[in-house]
């Protein structure tokens, strides 16, 4: 190593220790702000209310004149310390962000003081990526579990004092369980049926246009149209066909013979209605997945199986199911969180109803947010529903990749 290099190697280690140190205050000081600023909002600390009281009363009078907090306040008493309200506000509005971008200086700090530069120039190409991630997916969520220990109502925005384990116990044993209990067995049973539909339907669909003909790529394109037509659209359209009174599939029953229901009136019947529409969208999407993976399957399979006499029939079941197992896994697995999720359609075709016949639990959490101004209620549901998707996908990946041959 040339002295050069040796002495430019010595300047930025000595840059990168000078670094380490001014992001460990500004972590410090970072986490120090965001803990006072919890301590004042959520943690309801008894030494710090008569300020965040002050911080209340600036915010409903700037509500009611619809002007921005104004004022300043006294931290430290006797005159000393004055800040502004809007920043005092700010800060306890904001006290799990600032406490994260605290805890990613000291993390940075510690990193440029404990590794070498080398090591460090790998990590800081891949941070930006990582903080915009954390921010924009994961805060949510720790905000989301936040929210749900508070008494936060949509109605009184201040103050939202912690409860602890009370939004948890009005869920589990109190008079949320029937209702939490009603809106989960409504989304397995629309779950299963989505499922049902994805997997059958769109493989029954890739197994008809198998075919390289112009007029099957036609219908191929026909058929997975409807995944590019808003959500909220195709519902309106929906809610047309199947009117009891007027609809068109009610008329074409009545053509063969059969009295239709009024679909999304019939509390037996409205989730019927929702998975119409849920069939119409999803095959064409399954169908092009199961296509693609039919096309890559080596004719000479069906060669080898076709000389040693196996017909269509065993061929389908020993050749075209086992190598598309990957493929039904993939759709399995997606089809489970997004038919879990589901909630634009019944919203607009049913709005969890009639009464509660299809008041799945995204439309519960909804309701109970905008509804029933109930928002800590509905973040300790929303939890409890992540934890929910996360152990089912879990459990279907772990059993699924043990069963199914990738390499095949």
């Amino acid at each position: 190593m040339s002295i050069q290099t040796y002495n430019e190697n010595r300047n930025i280690t000595n840059l990168a220790k000078q670094a380490s140190v001014v992001l460990l205050i500004f972590g410090i000081i970072f986490m120090g702000i965001g803990v006072y600023g919890y301590m004042m909002s959520d943690l309801n600390y008894e030494a710090l209310q008569p300020m965040a009281k002050q911080v209340y009363a600036a915010r409903k009078e700037a509500r009611s004149f619809e002007t921005p907090i104004a004022g300043t306040i006294d931290l430290f008493g006797e005159g000393q310390g004055r800040v502004p309200l809007a920043l005092v506000s700010l800060v306890m509005n904001n006290a799990v962000l600032i406490l994260l971008v605290g805890l990613f200086f000291l993390f940075n700090g510690i990193m440029l003081r404990t590794q070498s530069w080398e090591r460090m120039k790998d990590l800081l190409t891949v941070e930006p990526a990582v903080f915009f991630i954390l921010l924009f997916v994961y805060y949510p969520l720790i905000d989301l579990l936040r929210i749900s220990f508070t008494d936060m109502r949509m109605l009184v925005p201040d103050p939202q004092p912690f409860v602890g384990l009370k939004n948890y116990e009005w869920l589990f044993l109190k008079s949320g369980w029937p209702l939490f209990r009603e809106s989960l067995m409504i989304t397995l049973r629309y779950t299963f049926w989505e499922i049902f539909i994805t997997l059958f339907g769109g493989m029954l669909l890739a197994l008809l246009f198998n075919r390289m003909t112009r007029s099957f790529q036609a219908m191929r394109t026909i058929v997975f149209m409807p995944k590019y037509i808003a959500v909220a659209t195709s519902a309106v359209v929906f809610i047309w066909i199947l009117d009891g009174n007027h609809g068109i599939l009610n008329y074409l029953l009545s053509l063969v013979g059969i009295k239709g229901p009024n679909w999304l009136v019939n509390a037996s019947t409205a989730l019927t209605g929702i998975l119409f529409l849920t069939g119409w969208r999803v095959v064409g999407y399954a169908m092009l997945i199961y296509l693609s993976a039919m096309q890559s399957i080596p004719g000479e399979y069906y060669e080898a199986a076709a000389i040693d006499g196996a017909d269509a029939v065993h061929r389908f079941r020993y050749i075209t199911i086992p190598m598309l197992a990957p493929t039904t896994v993939f759709l399995l697995v997606t089809t489970f969180i997004a038919s879990m999720k589901v909630f634009q359609s019944v919203d607009v075709m049913t709005q969890g109803g009639p009464g509660t016949a299809t008041n799945v639990l995204v439309q519960w959490i909804y309701n109970l947010t905008f509804r029933d101004f109930r928002s800590a209620r509905a973040a300790a549901v929303s939890v409890v529903f992540f934890v929910i998707l996360l152990i089912c996908t879990a459990v279907t990946m772990r059993y699924t990749n043990k069963s199914v041959n990738y390499d095949a």
